[in-house]
This record gives structure tokens, C-alpha cells and sequence, in this order.
């Protein structure tokens, strides 16, 4: 196996632990929202969170085996939407899972931002 080979086999690998690091926090996430904690505007914007962090996760799962261009591009968009989650959980997230919750998405950002910087900046 030449290096070109390996090198591109080391990168697929690590980007399919990372869709299954951002889908296992945001699974994770979701399941702590607090029902009833917030008001009315955080409970509906952290009602779409979940929708939108599933699609984010799902897209980059279709760009898998895409070109590189298509999944940095799915990489950065992933970025600004885990990014958006994180000033609605910011807002909107009180009590003991808060500061566990937000270091789940800063885990998801480095990820994400990881694999850029790996692949999409060279």
C-alpha cells in the first residue's frame, strides 16, 4: 500500500469516528434538555436544536465519501451550526448538566474544526 493510500485510509477513519463523536453528544444532549426549565422562547429553540443538530450529523454522513471540497464544506457548515446550538444552550440551559452539556459541544466543535484543520487546510 503506497502512503497516498494509507494517508487517505487514516483520514476516512478518522472522520467516521468523528460523525460518530458529534451523533453520540448530540444523542446525549438532547436527552438532557430539562422539560419545562425554561422559558417558552428557549423551550422552542431548544426544541428545533435537536432537529437541526440531527440534520447537520446526517449531512456529514452523506458527504462521507464525497470529494474533499464537499466535506469541508459540510465540516464548516457543521461548525456554524453547532456553533449556533451552543448560544441557544448558553441562553437557555440552567442547573447541574449545563456546564456537561456545553463541554459536549465544545468536544463536537473541536472535532469538527480538527478535521478541517487536517484535511480541508492544507
Amino acid at each position: 500500500m503506497n502512503y497516498t493510500v494509507m494517508k487517505r485510509a487514516e483520514q476516512n477513519s478518522w472522520r467516521r469516528s468523528a460523525i460518530l463523536r458529534v451523533a453520540i453528544s448530540a444523542g446525549w444532549l438532547l436527552c438532557s434538555l430539562p422539560a419545562g426549565a425554561a422559558p417558552s422562547s428557549c423551550q422552542r429553540e431548544l426544541g428545533t436544536t435537536d432537529i437541526t443538530l440531527i440534520k447537520s450529523v446526517l449531512h456529514l454522513r452523506d458527504v462521507e465519501h464525497a470529494p474533499e471540497d464537499r466535506q469541508c464544506a459540510a465540516y464548516r457548515q457543521h461548525v456554524a451550526t453547532v456553533s449556533k446550538v451552543r448560544g441557544v444552550f448558553e441562553r437557555c440551559l440552567s442547573g447541574a448538566n449545563r456546564d456537561a452539556d456545553l463541554q459536549q459541544l465544545e468536544g463536537a466543535l473541536d472535532d469538527a474544526n480538527g478535521v478541517i484543520a487536517r484535511v480541508c487546510e492544507r
